[in-house]
């Protein structure tokens, strides 16, 4: 039997360092500053634990062109074959830890003091929204262990790993992962990158403390939103005219690419283009300000070779499918088990998400660690 008991995680804002000089800091000195704060408050993380639970947590990082496919046999009846991304000694995937194991600690083998260490963690990577997200993530997989599952999901099974040493200077990663999440943060000086990232929810959407909380509601909504604000002519030229029932670069896709389709960018009006850059940031502003600004800008600086596609109805709710590709941009949005057009699947799809985040050209920081 699975143990979903996990204590309250206690939550406390990290310290971060103030850039020194005087006037404003620069970019560079802030992200320098960022860096610090990040290597700080991973290095505490890691001295909370013993020297048995390090040797757990930590791994080397071994930079690689490219991810590899992990797959693993077992779960619904051990006829299913369950898909996972492999960098080095990181694994991620949308499945469980029980049908996809991952390299590091759960949250349930850590005590309430090494939790806290472990969420502060992504308090410091993350925006605040993007923590909240986590949280959010976190959550609903809570709510659907407590339904009952026949496998590992739930709070206490998300996993941490630490791939190198925290460092200022030299490339490392975090890894954080379980049902529904996988996060890939590679650090290399005062560069930071999120990509490959993936979120998830079910149930999509469900009540904490009397409000109703969607993970992923403003993916969702403001995807419907930049739809419906096309003219009939864009719409018909964002709606792909095949179907598509889950993400086609999920884990175990890396160093692949899709050709793009849909409407481009180029073809939108300024208000268009602002509510197009306003959805992709739904997974770029994850990341902290100050390591998000130079992706934002390199989405924005690229955003006419951005297309947006489409797949399903356009009154929201609705189970639909939509892509997001660029120069160095790759996004999917797909809801699970729905019934769109031609699918024949079940018609409670609005309630199960997955999505997925990449970068072509910086996959685990790769521009960084092995540049061309």
């Amino acid at each position: 039997m699975k143990n979903t008991t996990l204590p309250a995680l206690l939550l406390t804002s990290a310290t971060l360092y103030a850039a020194g000089g005087a006037g404003a800091p620069t970019p560079a000195q802030q992200q320098a500053t960022q860096t610090q704060a990040i290597v700080a408050v991973t290095t505490t993380f890691l001295h909370s634990l013993s020297a048995a639970q390090r040797a757990q947590v930590q791994f080397a990082f071994t930079p690689q062109k490219t991810a590899t496919v992990a797959q693993f046999k077992g779960g619904m009846n051990g006829t299913s074959t369950f898909l996972g991304e492999q960098y080095g000694q990181s694994r991620w995937s949308n499945y469980p830890v029980s049908d996809v194991p991952r390299p590091g600690l759960t949250l349930g083998h850590l005590n309430a003091a090494q939790r806290q260490a472990a969420m502060n963690v992504l308090k410091v990577i993350l925006s605040t929204e993007g923590y909240q997200k986590v949280v959010d993530i976190m959550d609903a997989d809570q709510v659907l262990s407590a339904s009952g599952t026949p496998y590992d999901d739930g709070k206490a099974f998300y996993t941490l790993g630490v791939f190198g040493t925290p460092s200022a200077t030299a490339p490392w990663m975090l890894q954080v992962g379980g049902h529904h999440l996988g996060l890939n943060v590679v650090v290399v000086g005062t560069n930071v990158s999120l990509t490959p990232t993936l979120t998830g929810d079910q149930p999509a959407s469900f009540v904490r403390n009397g409000q109703t909380v969607r993970p992923l509601g403003d993916e969702n909504d403001k995807a419907f939103r930049l739809m419906n604000a096309l003219s009939t002519a864009q719409q018909k030229k964002a709606t792909l005219t095949y179907q598509i029932n889950d993400l086609v670069l999920g884990p175990g896709q890396d160093g692949k690419t899709l050709q793009p389709e849909g409407l481009p960018a180029s073809e939108m009006t300024p208000a268009q283009q602002a509510l197009l850059f306003d959805l992709i940031g739904e997974w770029a502003r994850m990341l902290n300000p100050t390591d998000a600004a130079p992706k934002l800008a390199q989405i924005k600086a690229n955003l006419n070779r951005t297309y947006f596609a489409w797949h399903g109805n356009t009154t929201n709710p609705s189970p639909v499918y939509y892509r997001i590709t660029g120069p160095t941009l790759h996004i999917e949005f797909a809801h699970q088990q729905a019934d769109r057009p031609g699918t024949g699947a079940q018609k409670n799809g609005i309630n199960h998400i997955h999505t997925v985040y990449r970068d072509p050209t910086n996959e685990y920081g790769t521009a960084w660690t092995m540049p061309k």
